[in-house]
């Protein structure tokens, strides 16, 4: 049983999340399909996978065409890690001269834009990372290891940035469903949501795996890929949905233009569906056959052997 085509993130930002997809046979019940974030934009906006971890940017400029899956996002309340500004000078001595951005994410480079103009008041000049520049924006595992060398660079967090600007948490990427795949397939979709909230229960439950694993995959010390997750937030709390709004609105996008999928307006019946032990908060319960399925099997207390059976 296939339930629709997912993306994966190219990175080890999202492994926590996608731990249960990679390591068990919750992976058999969707097509994977992995690639950085302006890949994965570009084939859930061309209807190639139906849901997908996306770029905030991106998420925004679609409002129309996709729902963001509540409860998931790959966000920061400070430091993030994993996008950095990486200067031979300090940022403020950037005053008309070129940083080589990533083409990787949309959504970093709008912010890096916000805070040259807002923050640090500094009309730098952004261009092609092809292009040789003393300073460089960069993402996701590469990002990771320059700031491991950088000894003698100056290295500025952009998710720290932003809190020290902004006072708030930041959103970088969101799960999002094309609207289209929602409308026709609602079982289907509600079923997927239930499948990536189990697939990052297991990778919490098993974070010591975790971070073996993406150490492995990325030649970094496993003490700094765990400190790196403990950066990073995955639960899209109301806190993080402000922070991501002032940001959208601050960039040009209509205040609230983003609609969740699985969200539960009403802090009581949020309350309850998280202490009923069968969803995450603001997930939906299981109204169809397919979905009671695929929810009961990715339960916690569940036997593997009911995974199996679904595939």
């Amino acid at each position: 049983m296939i339930l629709g085509r997912m993306g994966r993130m190219a990175y080890i930002n999202t492994l926590p999340v996608d731990w249960g997809l990679v390591s068990s046979p919750l992976g058999r019940l969707v097509e994977l399909q992995r690639g950085p974030p302006t890949a994965l934009n570009r084939l859930l906006a061309q209807g190639r996978l139906d849901v997908s971890p996306v770029s905030s940017i991106a998420a925004a400029a679609r409002a129309d065409e996709w729902l963001v899956l509540d409860g998931l996002c790959i966000g920061c309340r400070g430091k993030v890690g994993s996008v950095i500004l990486r200067s031979d000078r300090p940022v403020t001595d950037l005053d008309g001269r070129s940083i080589a951005v990533s083409s990787a994410s949309a959504t970093a480079v709008k912010l890096l834009e916000l805070l040259l103009r807002d923050y640090w008041k500094v009309p730098a000049i952004l261009m092609p990372e092809r292009e040789r520049a003393g300073a460089v924006l960069l993402i996701g595992d590469r990002a990771l290891k320059a700031a491991q060398s950088a000894h003698r660079s100056f290295v500025y967090d952009l998710g720290e940035a932003w809190k020290d600007f902004s006072g708030q948490g930041f959103v970088f990427g969101l799960w999002c469903v094309r609207r289209a795949f929602a409308g026709e397939y609602p079982a289907e979709t509600q079923a997927m949501y239930h499948l990536l909230q189990a697939s990052y229960a297991m990778g919490r439950s098993d974070a010591s795996r975790v971070c073996i694993e993406a150490a492995q995959s990325t030649g970094l010390p496993v003490e700094t890929v765990s400190g790196y997750f403990g950066q990073l937030v995955y639960d899209l709390d109301d806190t993080l949905w402000n922070g991501l709004n002032s940001f959208l609105t601050s960039v040009g996008y209509s205040a609230d233009s983003l609609e969740r999928f699985g969200y539960t307006a009403h802090p009581r019946e949020r309350s309850q569906y998280a202490m009923s032990g069968r969803v995450e908060p603001g997930i939906r319960p299981a109204s169809s056959a397919l979905e009671r399925r695929v929810a009961t099997a990715c339960s916690p207390a569940a036997p593997r052997s009911s995974l199996n059976e679904l595939t």
